[in-house]
């Protein structure tokens, strides 16, 4: 009702009901206000528990040795062949700590050492390649009889096809007597090049000298087969 008694119209009186409910925009404004305050700390607890794991990650890798470039089985190792890469403390690969660089500078390729590979004391060498009672023998292979993945530092076994030796040095067997192959030869893999234009692989192995010449014949006939005995390098 009106001061001067009468009754507003139902209309006016519902409007002038909602207008004194209504919520002014500075009342809204500090209800709001907590949200945004909830929302801004859980983002910077989250950019601190990221900060927190980046860091711990990076605490967890070490620097190692690397190679910088290719050397060759027996080349002395100079600094500008190495370099450092970072690497997960647990990884299973043998390695070098980054702290020995200096030591390895001088010594030489034990194996072919590749550029990116990450550089294990079992490579190095303080002797040229190869050493006393050792030689280097150069096995032609097509690339269907060489094992998969040959590198250089794998260990192979050199089998000889029966009846070889007897091909090999030009003489023929004898009457009644049954053909023997040569007795199988361990040795190191050097190097893996090829193919070349007739589609050949040529590895050299790293072998016991006594046995050398007859591997080389043997090679050359064409009867060698290398059985992998151990994946290194």
């Amino acid at each position: 009702m009106t001061p001067t008694g009468k009754t507003l119209p139902r209309p006016f009186a519902s409007k002038a009901a909602s207008g004194a409910g209504a919520p002014s925009p500075r009342r809204l404004a500090r209800q709001r206000r907590p949200g945004w305050i909830a929302a801004g700390g859980m983002l910077i607890a989250l950019a601190v528990s990221v900060n927190v794991y980046l860091f711990r990650s990076a605490g967890e890798r070490v620097l190692v040795v690397k190679l910088a470039r290719d050397v060759a089985v027996g080349q002395q190792i100079s600094r500008t062949d190495l370099g450092v890469t970072r690497v997960a403390v647990d990884s299973t690969v043998p390695m070098l700590p980054e702290r020995q660089l200096k030591e390895v500078v001088g010594q030489r390729a034990a194996v072919g050492l590749r550029k990116g590979m990450l550089l294990a004391a079992t490579q190095l060498s303080a002797r040229v390649s190869p050493q006393p009672g050792q030689a280097l023998v150069t096995v032609p292979l097509k690339p269907s009889a060489l094992p998969p993945g040959l590198a250089a530092g794998w260990h192979v076994r050199v089998v000889f096809s029966p009846g070889s030796q007897t091909q090999a040095t030009g003489g023929g067997p004898r009457a009644g007597s049954p053909e023997v192959a040569p007795r199988d030869v361990p040795a190191v893999v050097d190097q893996v090049t090829g193919p070349d234009t007739e589609g050949t692989m040529t590895i050299s192995l790293l072998m016991a000298d006594s046995a050398s010449s007859m591997a080389a014949r043997q090679a050359a006939a064409g009867s060698v087969v290398l059985v992998v005995t151990e994946r290194r390098g």
